[in-house]
This record gives C-alpha cells, structure tokens and sequence, in this order.
C-alpha cells in the first residue's frame, strides 16, 4: 500500500478521523452534515527576517470582501437563524442577517457583526480573543465615521452596528466577570431617541426599537430603577408598532408596568400609597396571567415524565421536565414566570411580613403564596433538562455533531414531514436545525433565569424560605453546571460551593446587566 503521508483534510474531519475530499472552502463531508467546516492548515513558509530584508517595504494587501467569512457563517447559523422567529423575538437577531446583507462589506454594521462573530467562534474553539478585539476597535472606529456622517446618523443600520458592539461588550463582561460597559447601550438609545420622524418607521428600524425597548426595561427591572424618560415616552405613544400581535412585545408591556411598580417599591421617595401600589400589582398580575391564556397553543409548555421518551442520561426535575417549539420561546415562559415571582416579592402585593399565621385566615393566605411560588419555580427548574439535555462538559465546535449529547425532543420534530404542522408549531426549522439551535443557544438562555432566581432568593430570605427542601441547593448546582458548559471560569468555583455559586450568580448578572432576558 502506497503511503501518501500525513491527510491534508480539513481540521473537522482531522479531529472526527474521517475521510476528506478536500474540497475548498468547505469540504463535502462537512457540508453533508451541516458541520461548521473549520478550513484547512496554512502552510508556513519561512522568509529571512533580519536588518537587510526589513529596509525593504512590503505592500499590505487588503482582506478580500468576497473572502468566505466562516465565522460569520457561524454565529448567523447557530445564533441569529435556528430558533429564531419574528413572532416570539424582540428583532435584533431576527432581522440582523437581512440588515448586514444589505450593507457594503466595510460598512459600520459589517465591522461590526464581524467582531461579534469572532468573538463567538473564538469562545466555541478555545482561541485567542485577540483577532476579535481588533476587528472590535475597527467596528468602533466605523461607528463613529457613521454617527459623524449626516447621511448615516440615522439610518437604522448604524442602530444595529451599536447593538451589536454591545452585544459584545456584554459577552465580554460576562467571560470576565466584571460590570458591563454601557457606552454602545447609551449610544443607541440616543440614536434612538434622536431619530428624524419617519426615520424609525421602517421594519427593521421597528424591530430595533422593540429590543431597545426590552432591553431598557429588563435593565431597570435588573437594577431597580425606573425606566429612562425616553423610553418612557416611546412606550405611551408607539411601542406595539409592527409588532400589533407579537406576545414578546405584549409581555414587554407588563414588564414595564412592574419595573415602575418595583421601582416605587424600592425608592422611599415614592408618592403612590400602599394600598395604590397593592391595587396596580394585582391588576398588573390579572394582566400576567391573561398573557399566559393568550399564547398560541403550541408555544405552550409540552410536559414530558421519565420514561416518556426521554434519554436515561438526561436529569429532570422530579421525574418531570417540558420542552418547548424553540429556545427563544421558552425564554419566554421563563421571563414571564420570572416576572409573577417579581410581583410576589413586593410586599405591596403581599405583605407576608405582616402575616400571623394564629389569626383566622391569614394562614391560607400564606399557604397560597406558598404553592404560587413553588409552582413557579418549579416551572423554571423543570425547563433546565430541555435547555442542557445531558451535557455536562465544557462545550466544543465538535458538539454540533457528537451523537452522545442527548437532548430532549418536542412533537414537532417527529411531524418533521408535514409541512402544514411544521409551519404552525415549529417555526419552519429541521430536525438538525432544532438540535443545533439548542446546543448553541441553550445555556445562554438558561443562564439567565437560573442567575435572577439565585439572586431573587439571596436578596429576598422569605421567598427563598417558601421553596421545596432541597429546591434552592438543585438550581445552585444546575447553574454551576451552565457555567461549566460555557466554561465561565471553571476553575475559579467549586461544584459543591453554595456561597461561591450565589457569588457567581451575581457577577453574571452584573455582566448581563444590558442583554435581553429576566
């Protein structure tokens, strides 16, 4: 047999021990399987590099705009395509492919979904950070060239160049540890507020002004602080346009009402009495709970028990756990379960430090706070197996295609052939597709509600008092385990630390102080 040396295959197949034909700038395995080809290695050539060669002058030779761009193929596959929809989303990702296609490839919004998707690549393959920090300096360069130019300054794309740059910024804290930067997040909300009229019409610039929108207001329900008054404004006058019928939007709505109702709660300044606050929380809560009757009936959670399809691997809640059409609507239901927890916080919906349990009454009222809140936490744990699945380890670019990491199916998936079901209840996406999107997507989103609740218990004693024996030590060790997947700072916590885990929690929420979600 004729040895022909080392395979000159590309680095995926190299790492799965597979044939490759090489083909460039993708090979045809990798595109069968819908693998994120990772390229071939260069060839190093080495020139004289001493005193003599140096007086010479080299022509830099520009990156080629048509040059295939992997890593934005990547982060527009996994994050800003499977999964998303324009019915259950704020905007931002969902109209970010359309918005960079239409831009010039040196353009404000091009730099800087380039240093983003660096970025992102460089998390899932261990690189060096480096790369995406220059091509992040370059995007912030290009901005300020598009905020200077009369003809740029208000066109919705230099919009979503900002919050894109802040999407990265917020990757970056939350990778470090540390506060958020908030410069890009005030850019765009002066962008915003800025605006010719009729400038904030179109549809991408609608749906950039919804995620504004959300963010703000998760941002204030975060920090316990009202809503800034030029979002205020926007929210009386024009937040539900292009989205008449989107449920995010309508829950943006509520949400709004409770930071206002949270911040008069924590501000000691506040004008409205008890008895008004106790009042608009109730009706705010009717509001919450019409939502969730509101929904369409696929979006709703699908309950699944052990032994019902579900991978022995896989750990659930109680022996139960729900899965859902897509990851972005089951951040949804998170958010909203979140948000009844927020309102029950508030000792003006409920004085429960008041409460006598040897009174006529008043122990049923408790009891009743007892079992809304353990539902609603157990609505958020038994969502945990449908965002992880089985997965354990630090995530790699080789999870797209590891046939060991299981993870929990929905009913759409196995109607994958019906293309009337597939329309209405599975937001159009493949089976491989809604595995992917998962695997990408996932922790991210669980993340979030796991952090908020950790911190909701360490700040509020009573709520945490009311949970199931065992129930606060669980989300301890599931958040940790998220933590470990996105491998943030692995080795700085111990799996059994409950202090450090609470700790962490914290410095999360910190990072993502400006990003979508409770």
């Amino acid at each position: 047999m004729v040895n022909n040396g080392r395979s000159r295959g590309c680095i995926t197949c190299k790492r799965r021990r597979v044939r490759c034909d090489q083909e460039k700038p993708t090979c045809r395995q990798c595109r069968r399987l819908q693998l994120p080809c990772e390229g071939y290695k260069i060839k190093f050539k080495f020139k004289e590099q001493n005193h003599r060669f140096a007086l010479f002058d080299t022509e830099r030779i520009p990156i080629s705009p048509s040059t295939p761009d992997t890593t934005i193929d990547f982060f527009f596959r996994h994050y800003a395509g499977f999964g998303r929809n324009i019915e259950s989303g704020r905007g931002f990702f969902e109209t970010i492919i359309s918005a960079y296609r239409s831009q010039p490839y040196d353009s404000a919004l091009s730099n800087a979904v380039a240093a983003l998707s660096s970025l992102t690549s460089s998390i899932w393959r261990y690189h060096n950070l480096r790369p995406s920090r220059i091509l992040y300096l370059r995007a912030v360069a290009s901005l300020r060239r598009a905020i200077a130019d009369s003809d740029q300054v208000n066109k919705p794309v230099t919009l979503m160049a900002g919050l894109a740059l802040q999407t990265y910024d917020n990757i970056i804290a939350i990778y470090h540890l540390r506060l958020a930067q908030r410069i890009h997040y005030d850019g765009a909300i002066s962008l915003f507020s800025l605006a010719e009229p009729g400038l904030t019409d179109s549809f991408i610039a609608a749906h950039a002004r919804n995620f504004i929108l959300h963010v703000e207001i998760a941002s204030a329900l975060r920090q316990k602080r009202p809503i800034q008054d030029a979002i205020n404004l926007c929210l009386k006058s024009r937040a539900i346009m292009h989205a008449p019928h989107n449920p995010s939007v309508t829950l943006d709505s509520i949400m709004a009402a409770i930071a206002g109702l949270q911040a008069a709660h924590w501000l000691p300044q506040s004008r409205q009495t008890g008895k008004d606050l106790r009042a608009e929380t109730r009706r705010v809560d009717f509001e919450l709970l019409a939502w969730a009757r509101s929904v369409p009936e696929c979006w709703k959670p699908f309950r699944l028990a052990s032994g019902q399809g579900i991978h022995s691997s896989i750990p659930t809640y109680m022996g139960l756990c729900d899965t859902y059409p897509s990851c972005q609507v089951a951040n949804l239901w998170n958010l909203w379960r979140i948000q009844r927890l927020v309102l029950f916080t508030l000792e003006s919906f409920h004085p429960t430090s008041h409460i006598d349990r040897s009174r006529p009454g008043e122990e049923h009222i408790l009891d009743g706070i007892k079992q809304v809140v353990q539902e609603l936490v157990d609505s958020v744990c038994q969502s945990v197996p449908y965002y992880l699945g089985n997965r354990t380890r630090p995530m790699t670019i080789a999870d797209f295609g590891d046939p060991e990491i299981q993870l929990l199916n929905h009913p759409s998936t196995a109607l994958a052939d019906d293309k009337e079901y597939e329309e209405h209840h599975h937001h159009g996406m493949p089976s491989d597709g809604y595995r992917s999107h998962i695997i990408a997507q996932g922790p991210w989103h669980l993340m979030s509600p796991l952090s908020r609740l950790l911190t909701l218990f360490s700040e509020q004693a009573m709520t945490a008092n009311l949970l199931r024996p065992g129930q606060h030590q669980w989300i301890r060790t599931q958040f940790l385990r998220v933590l470990t997947v996105l491998h943030i700072s692995p080795s700085k916590f111990d799996i059994e630390s409950n202090i450090t885990a609470d700790f962490l929690a914290k410095e999360v929420r910190q990072g993502a102080m400006f990003m979508s979600g409770p």
